[in-house]
């Protein structure tokens, strides 16, 4: 069975891929070439009904697609890697009067990490009098950091991987050349572009148990039995949509609960990888029930079934909302929200295992506390926005931000008066990253 890639980029990136392409024959390639990397989430959105795989020329406008998740569908991207600086500083030598060998360049280069340009420029005894090495992904910083040092006279050469930093560089005549990918790293990606499409369709295949409890289904104040049998009705009839669409079996034998079983690529298709869900929506708002949904992944039914229920207790805590969680235990919700939290059960991380040990607080709570920091910040934070975030009651995140401060994982930093009248509420920092913390967990 044919793959098919779309591969997004600048035109001679993509005639290059095509050349090396030829030795698959599992994969049909269709070109989506643009002009500047601006254009990426146009191109791929008249494309992406055609692909299997998205397949970028470069890390620029993989990261601008990934940014806006348009798309559930495998993406990869063709690294830059040390190897193919060779050719380029190659042909700086030899088509330039610079000679590494009397003077040392002075050279600026963009997206490459260090360790690959040292470890380049050592393989190939050249000497460098300074390298100036920006790994920024936006176009106009990037032009801007080779221009300015370039008028200033501090380069004598500039090198970049982006085509229209090149190319805008080269307008203001800057001396610059262009990092392009090896035939050796195209044909790599090519090979992962295979195993992820492989991997994607076995995941996809995955189970997938829903549970839905609803909290008010049956009321007394109903008008009457008429009314509730409505509900009811109104109630079958978004399920059946919803199974519908996720070609879904549903049981309805529980009097406030629903089970269905699906896939995983169904689940995550509906959702946009858990970004919205109108199911609950459509629930909340038609037949005003209040509704939570827990999501298990497995291999076997069993296994997402636990997975689910795991899920809906996590879900009922915050009515109405809906959490998910996979075959590794790690957990996504509230799923629809802006900012969610995605954390895993447990852990092996040794850093966040020290933490656990040293604060007595669980694995879970700990990993959900760096979720909560990455999503909503570490400073400035109050027991009510923990408890918010993390779907507890404010004296649960009462005793978790004291437990933090008692062993110096959290300070107060100041007070906030709330609107109405009532005592001020502390302000804590949460100091849980690497950086802010100068332990030794070895002890």
């Amino acid at each position: 069975m044919n793959i098919n890639v779309v591969v997004i980029g600048p035109h001679d990136l993509i005639d290059l891929v095509f050349k090396v392409a030829d030795s698959y024959p599992e994969i049909n390639l269709l070109p989506a070439p643009y002009n500047h990397e601006q254009e990426t989430l146009e191109v791929v959105k008249k494309n992406i009904n055609k692909a299997d795989v998205l397949l970028f020329a470069g890390n620029i406008p993989y990261q601008i697609v990934k940014g806006h998740s348009i798309t559930n569908i495998p993406m990869a991207f063709i690294q830059l890697t040390g190897t193919a600086l060779y050719r380029t500083l190659f042909k700086v030598i030899t088509e330039t009067e610079l000679n590494p060998l009397q003077t040392p360049l002075r050279i600026s280069m963009d997206t490459l990490k260090k360790g690959e340009v040292d470890e380049c420029l050592e393989e190939l005894e050249l000497h460098t009098h300074k390298i100036f090495l920006n790994t920024d992904k936006k176009v106009d910083e990037l032009v801007n950091f080779h221009y300015q040092m370039w008028i200033n006279k501090e380069i004598d050469v500039a090198i970049t991987c982006v085509t229209s930093v090149y190319e805008t560089l080269k307008s203001l005549g800057v001396l610059v050349y262009r990092v392009i990918p090896t035939k050796s790293t195209v044909r790599s990606t090519l090979q992962n572009v295979i195993l992820e499409r492989k991997s994607f369709l076995q995941r996809s295949t995955q189970i997938a148990v829903g549970v839905l409890h609803f909290n008010n289904l049956f009321t007394t104040n109903d008008v009457s039995e008429y009314r509730t049998k409505r509900k009811k009705a109104e109630l079958q009839n978004l399920l059946i949509d919803f199974s519908e669409e996720t070609q879904a079996i549903f049981d309805w034998s529980n009097r406030d609960e629903v089970r269905f079983v699906t896939t995983r690529g169904a689940i995550e298709t509906l959702t946009q990888k858990y970004k919205k869900l109108p199911l609950l929506n459509n629930i909340a708002m038609k037949i005003e029930i209040e509704t939570a949904l827990g999501i298990g992944f497995g291999h076997t039914a069993n296994e997402a079934e636990v997975n689910a229920r795991e899920a809906l207790s996590k879900a009922q805590s915050r009515t109405p909302s809906c959490f998910v969680v996979d075959l590794d235990g790690t957990v996504y919700g509230p799923v629809g929200q802006e900012k969610q939290l995605q954390y895993s059960l447990r852990s092996d991380d040794p850093f966040r295992m020290y933490l656990a040990k040293t604060s007595k607080l669980s694995i879970a709570t700990i990993n959900k506390l760096f979720s909560f920091c990455e999503n909503f910040g570490n400073k400035g934070i109050t027991a009510l926005d923990l408890a918010t975030g993390l779907g507890l009651t404010i004296r649960s995140a009462r005793r978790i931000l004291n437990t933090l401060e008692r062993n110096k994982l959290a300070a107060i930093t100041g007070e906030e008066q709330p609107i109405h009248r009532g005592r001020p509420r502390n302000l804590y920092e949460i100091y849980l990253l690497r950086e802010n913390k100068n332990i030794n967990i070895t002890n």
